[in-house]
């Protein structure tokens, strides 16, 4: 892999991060249309899918770790771990698929 290459992927891994910093102080305190629409169907606040058919927790729920959503220091170290196994993945997909050619 090239310098420049290298120097690509660091400039948008850093990109990424700052994103992920921002975003708990930019995002729209609205809900989302996920969100809108249970409360327009009348779905309680409190319910879980869960409860429904035995599907587990998601790690991080609502980017957030121990159930904090408040706290926006955790939403951010959630954001950038998010971003970078993302990153990971989709770097290792491109990886797999160049050595098939």
């Amino acid at each position: 892999m090239d310098k420049k290459d290298l120097t690509l992927i660091g400039v948008a891994v850093l990109i990424c991060i700052v994103i992920c910093a921002l975003s708990p102080y930019i995002a729209s305190g609205d809900p989302d249309g996920l969100e809108k629409s249970a409360e327009d169907a009348g779905v309680p606040e409190d319910f879980s899918i869960e409860e429904i058919n035995g599907i587990p927790e998601a790690i991080f729920p609502d980017y957030a770790f121990a159930n904090d959503p408040e706290n926006q220091l955790l939403q951010i170290v959630a954001l950038v771990i998010g971003a970078i196994i993302t990153l990971g993945l989709g770097y290792a997909v491109a990886e797999i698929v160049r050595s098939r050619n």
